[in-house]
């Protein structure tokens, strides 16, 4: 599993990428909670930066169109830097 931030996170199986919320089971397995799926590591961090983004505006952190613009590049950045040498 690659944890992106706290709240999103990414992990896989032999036929996709799934992103959602991780979270510790009562038996301390670490799942993903609300899951979507992905056949493109592209389209999963696509959706990862979508989902804080979303966040960001729900909890009222970004109150401004050019926050989001600059949150989703500020987060880009650091996921690629979190992913440098992987093919995306």
């Amino acid at each position: 599993m690659i944890r992106l931030t706290d709240e999103i996170a990414i992990t896989a199986d032999d036929m996709q990428y799934i992103v959602g919320r991780p979270y510790t089971s009562p038996r301390g397995a670490v799942k993903i909670k609300n899951p979507k799926y992905y056949h493109k590591l592209s389209a999963a961090l696509q959706q990862a930066v979508t989902d804080c983004v979303r966040a960001g505006v729900a909890d009222e952190r970004i109150t401004e169109l050019r926050q989001v613009v600059a949150e989703q590049a500020r987060l880009e950045q650091e996921f690629s830097e979190k992913l440098k040498g992987v093919y995306v």
